[in-house]
């Protein structure tokens, strides 16, 4: 059976998927909260799909995308998403172009 790592602490909990084919794991986990799911799936590739979507756009009450540093000082401030209120779902693929695992990552 697939397992993921799970830790848990006094107030929080931590799922780890390290991409190593030796040790079979879940292709996806899903986070459930009032208003809306994470979940993340693995990718044929080894890549990983991020999806953040909601039950009703109405219920973004913010938004914003974080940028490295250099970009940062590039744009001036953290721009906020354009009709935030209207965002359903956002997804993020990420390939692991690092060389080692991070857990801290």
């Amino acid at each position: 059976m697939a397992r993921a790592k799970v830790t848990h602490s006094s107030d929080a909990v931590q799922i780890t998927f390290k991409g190593d084919p030796r040790n079979p794991e879940p292709s996806t986990a899903v986070i459930r909260f009032p208003g809306g799911h994470l979940e993340l799936s693995r990718c044929t590739d080894g890549s990983y799909w991020a999806h953040l979507e909601v039950v009703s756009p109405e219920n973004v009450v913010d938004s914003r995308v974080d940028y490295t540093v250099e970009a940062h000082r590039t744009l001036g401030e953290i721009p906020r998403l354009p009709m935030a209120n209207q965002v359903k779902k956002i997804a993020l693929k990420v390939s692991n172009a690092v060389a080692h695992f991070d857990p801290d990552a």
